[in-house]
């Protein structure tokens, strides 16, 4: 993958472009992104629906929104993809259509431990927006302290199963069974290198930049 970046980062995000030449921002989900998310989530096939929640939804609704997109990014941390060549279906959302969303949060009583969760819009799957998106949660993994990064997906769901594989992450018996397997991934310098470092790194000076942005605001502190 090739990234392109500005300095001074500010809370816009990070541009990048994939091999294919596909440009993509990416940015820490915001308390506003709900319409967006949900914009997004209305454009997905029942079946990615399935395959990301394990189960049949029509609509996100407002308790789960308010739980993806009002979020410490410190305990739960997560990133929004937006490809910026084709505007936002949703009034004053920045950055471009959204495409993908990708999530890590840290599992209460296991030190060390974060689950991972990932969708892509079903016109940009199999381009390389997934792997971009483990790239990222890996690197993000390794730069905040976390050694094992764990991936919830249906036993059906072959694509996600692939790139697991090719990451060599070890399947949990303990916690699979016939339909959710779960596998962990170890954090380590095999699969914590280059481009995905890099951009953990990022995320982490933008979540900075952002929460300073926020404790100025006076809206925001009442």
């Amino acid at each position: 993958m090739k990234f392109t970046w500005n300095l001074p980062l500010d809370p816009d995000g990070i541009h990048g472009e994939l091999d294919d030449g596909s440009p993509f921002v990416i940015r820490p989900i915001r308390a506003t992104d709900g319409s967006a998310l949900e914009s997004a989530f209305a454009r997905m096939s029942p079946r990615s629906r399935y395959l990301r929640f394990f189960s049949v939804r029509e609509r996100l609704g407002d308790d789960l929104l308010e739980m993806l997109t009002n979020i410490d990014h410190d305990e739960h941390r997560a990133w929004v993809v937006a490809d910026p060549t084709v505007p936002s279906e949703v009034d004053g959302s920045d950055g471009g259509l959204g495409i993908a969303v990708a999530r890590l949060i840290n599992v209460d009583g296991e030190p060390g431990v974060a689950e991972a969760a990932l969708v892509v819009a079903d016109d940009y799957q199999r381009r390389g927006f997934g792997r971009l998106l483990l790239e990222l949660l890996i690197g993000t993994a390794r730069d905040t302290g976390i050694e094992f990064i764990r991936f919830e997906t249906l036993y059906e769901n072959r694509g996600m199963r692939g790139l697991l594989s090719e990451l060599t992450a070890v399947k949990n018996d303990k916690l699979s069974d016939r339909e959710v397997l779960v596998y962990d991934l170890p954090v380590n310098e095999e699969v914590a290198d280059g481009d995905g470092v890099a951009i953990g790194a990022l995320y982490e000076l933008l979540r900075f930049v952002a929460a300073s942005e926020q404790s100025t605001n006076p809206e925001v502190d009442q």
